[in-house]
Order: structure tokens, then sequence, then C-alpha cells
């Protein structure tokens, strides 16, 4: 009991800190998606599209958009695996069999240590299991890697180096026969290429501790749509009056109205995930801070699990009504005519809460 209690203070510390942070983290969002939203308002005032086969002299120091076939110079491989493919990029994707360990617990809070074999992307450092001897995973030799192309072209225009790490991969590299004869010279009998992946291991339908499948991707050539700065004939990213920057890739062929509304979404779809991300993150602090108070119910069984149903309604609400008192009150400092209702209905979920509290005080009887 002594040993949970103290497991709890040690919560109730990383509670706090928690807690501390998921206020700059929901603040400071708001402020982000703001000069996001209003930087990408900017470009798509200032934006000028352009033929990229034509002389584009006359658009330099200016945001442009432009339309067309983007085309690497020269071929670019993953040396290690022999691959080598002219694309405006390639990425290497690696796991390894290993395994994994899970713990669960009783009421009692007795802890149980299972152990499984699992394919992973990420190596797991089995000297930190519970029980090690007889679960050790080997070292993993191959990590993932995305390889560029020194300069891609689209007409008289030229990709910067970032805009070039900006694109995504989106095609799995299909080996071809010289690609298979280099793999085979290199890791011998144990190494095939199966389903699209490169398998090092004797057989991949019983695959053993510490074989490892290899999967490749490109980014194919072909028809793209850019916006960026343009700096004589290369496009960089473009600083907005917010200090926010613009340099946008996609594939195929989108009008600038198009990417800078696809951008607008991103940025809401961001703003979203981080306020969830921030909301949960005060909750856990919440959680993490009542940890004592559960500690201590949980001598008792029956009491123990009412508690912490308990303490994680109350955390949950302090948690959504403190996160949108912290948003509204961002919105007041950069919108304020969106801000100020926010805060109202944080206010209101806050005193509902204490007014909950207030009519159980009144009313024990109610409680069963």
């Amino acid at each position: 009991m002594l040993g949970n209690l103290g497991e709890s203070l040690k919560g109730t510390v990383a509670g706090v800190g928690m807690l501390i942070a998921s206020f700059p983290v929901l603040f400071y969002n708001e402020g982000c998606a703001v000069d996001i939203a209003k930087g990408l308002e900017e470009g798509l005032e200032v934006v000028e599209s352009i033929d990229p086969a034509k002389s584009v002299a006359n658009y330099n120091g200016k945001l442009i958009h432009a339309n067309g076939n983007a085309q690497a110079d020269s071929t670019i491989s993953d040396p290690e695996f022999g691959v080598e493919v002219k694309a405006l990029g390639l990425s290497r994707s690696v796991e390894m069999y290993q395994w994994e360990e899970s713990v669960s617990e009783d009421d009692k809070k007795n802890k149980t240590y299972r152990y499984n074999k699992t394919w992973s992307s990420s190596p797991i450092d089995s000297s930190r299991f519970n029980e090690p001897s007889g679960h050790e995973n080997p070292a993993m030799l191959y990590n993932e890697k995305k390889f560029s192309p020194t300069r891609v072209n689209m007409e008289n225009l030229v990709f910067s180096e970032s805009l070039i790490d900006s694109i995504p991969v989106r095609e799995t590299y299909s080996y071809d026969s010289a690609t298979v004869s280099r793999i085979r010279a290199k890791f011998g009998k144990e190494s095939q290429v199966t389903d699209g992946n490169i398998y090092l291991g004797a057989n991949p339908s019983a695959p053993e501790i510490g074989d490892v499948q290899i999967t490749h991707q490109i980014a194919p050539e072909g028809a793209v749509s850019i916006v960026g700065l343009l700096n004589g004939s290369t496009v960089n990213s473009y600083t907005t009056k917010r200090k926010t920057s613009i340099l946008m890739f996609d594939y195929g062929t989108k009008d600038a109205g198009t990417m800078f509304q696809e951008a607008q979404d991103a940025n809401v779809m961001r703003t979203w995930l981080v306020r969830i991300g921030g909301m949960f993150l005060m909750f856990l602090g919440f959680r993490g801070l009542f940890g004592p108070i559960a500690a201590v119910g949980g001598m008792i069984p029956i009491l123990g699990s009412i508690l912490n149903f308990g303490l994680s309604l109350v955390s949950a609400v302090l948690a959504f009504s403190l996160s949108f008192m912290t948003i509204s009150i961002a919105w007041i400092f950069y919108r304020p005519l969106v801000g100020i209702p926010l805060l109202l209905i944080g206010i209101g979920a806050f005193a509902y809460l204490y007014y909950l509290k207030d009519k159980q005080k009144a009313n024990p009887q109610t409680q069963s």
C-alpha cells in the first residue's frame, strides 16, 4: 500500500508538470494558428501564377505559383541495398522482429509481465525488461532513411533544398531484377524479395527474432504544383509579415486558390489536434494531481473503483473548462470578438462543476 502511495506521489509531481505545460501549449497554439491563417491570406493576395516554360526573370523576389513537370537531374540510390532510381525522392522503411513487453495490473496493484514477438520500426531495449533473460533483442543494424537528388527542375525553375526536402514519397518501389541480384550478392541466401519487401531472414512466413524487412518508396517525377518565393530561378520559402513561411508542393495540377485553401484546412486540422492534445495533457495533469487520493481510496477495493471514476470525471470537467478558458483568453488576445464568448462558456462550465458539488453537499441522501 505504501508503495502505491509513493508511486502516486511521483505521479503528482509529473501531474503538476503536465498542468504547467498545458497552459502555454494551448495559448501559443492559438497565436500560431492565427499567424499561419493571416500569413496564408497575405500570400493568396500577392501570389502570381507563372508559366515555368517561359522566362521567369520578371518574377524575381515575388511569391509565385507554377504547374509543370518536375524532374531530377540524376538517379538517387540507397547504397546499402543497391537500390537506384530516377525520382524526386527515395525513402527506406525498416522493421525488425523483436520481443515486446506488456504490463497489466489487477485490482490489488499486482503486476503481470507478458512477452510477445512483434514487428517494430524502432529498436526495443530489452535490457529494460522486467525479465530480460530469454527475451534479448539484437541491435538494429538498419534505420529509416530518406535520399534526395541534388537538383530538381521544373522547366526554368529550380527547386531549393528545402523544397526538395518537403516532397513526400507516395509510391512503393518495385525492385527490378538487377536490384534483386545485388541484394542476394551482398546478403547471401538468407535474403529475398517478397511481397514488395526485402526480407533478411530464413523464412518470411515464420519470422525469428532479429529478422528484418525493408521497403522503399519513391516520389515520382511528373506533374506537380508549387508555391514559393522566386530568387533568381530558385524557388525558396516566402516569409510573411506575420513571420510565417510559405513553401508548398503537391502532386498533380492545382491552381493557387486550391493550394492555399488546402493549406488553410491543414492549419485548422493541426490547430484542433494541438487543442485536443493540450486538453488531454491537462486532464492527465489533474489526474496525476489527484493520484494520492485515489491511492488512499484504493485501499478499499469497491471504494477505489468509484473514487477513480469520480476523480477522472472531475479531472475531465476541470480540463475541459480550464482549456476553454485558456483558449478564449488567447483568442481575446488574438481575436477578441471570438474569444469573449469562448471565455463565458469556459467560466460557465467551471461554475457548473461547483454547482454540482454544492448540490451534493446539500442533498447527501441522494448519494447511493
